[in-house]
């Protein structure tokens, strides 16, 4: 996750965190995130901010808890995108258009970021993201995962295998900063992205990560 506008841009850095909610962390710009903790920022979950659709509080909106991706704890919520126009708020002017465009055609319906970081007074350095997008078809979360890999392949990243997950594909980078890699996969009507930028971070600790998502939210 190359944070900058997903996964995937600009990344935290600028999250990748710079473009649009559903990008990797390379692809998305960094905003105010929104604490609304059950029991304080770093706790094993985070409620998810009002106006969060219903269909994103349930278990097929679920994102990355505590102890999922070593070294990272939740730390809040964007606030929650329930039009494409709003999802892709973040993108630089020039990428809204075809992004709205790209995404209306999937059925896109609603969406929400979480942010994670390493736990206070940790020493750890990096960040972390974990993206559902809900589409009205497993077709439109199929073609996302097969648009953010596009992406991906286009900005240089590399590709790596994730086993255990159907239709799931892991890209990333090592050049240009911190090491950063995402996993995107899709479950019936909802897409899922996961990806961290940190020099402490493994790619095999994401998958791992990856799998225990999809074990809550398959089904």
């Amino acid at each position: 996750m190359k944070l900058g506008p997903v996964a995937v841009g600009t990344v935290l850095v600028a999250l990748a965190l710079s473009g649009c909610g559903g990008s990797s962390t390379s692809s998305r710009r960094t905003t105010t995130t929104e604490r609304t903790a059950s029991s304080g920022p770093g706790s094993a979950a985070v409620t998810p901010p009002p106006g969060t659709p219903a269909a994103l509080r349930g278990p097929h909106g679920g994102v990355l808890l505590a102890g999922d991706l070593k070294g990272f704890v939740p730390q809040g919520y964007r606030a929650p995108s329930a039009s494409v126009e709003s999802w892709v708020a973040e993108f630089p002017p020039e990428r809204r258009a075809s992004e709205a465009a790209r995404l209306k055609a999937l059925g896109f319906v609603a969406g929400i970021t979480e942010q994670l970081g390493p736990p206070q007074g940790g020493g750890a350095t990096g960040e972390a993201i974990s993206v559902v997008e809900q589409f009205r078809s497993a077709h439109g979360a199929n073609g996302e995962v097969a648009a953010q890999r596009k992406q991906a392949l286009a900005r240089g990243d590399s590709t790596f295998v994730v086993p255990g997950i159907p239709g799931a594909r892991g890209f990333g980078s090592s050049t240009g900063g911190p090491p950063d890699a995402n996993v995107a996969f899709p479950a019936g009507a909802y897409y899922y992205l996961v990806g961290f930028s940190s020099s402490a971070a493994k790619r095999s600790q994401l998958i791992t990560a990856a799998q225990r998502l999809y074990r809550r939210v398959h089904g």
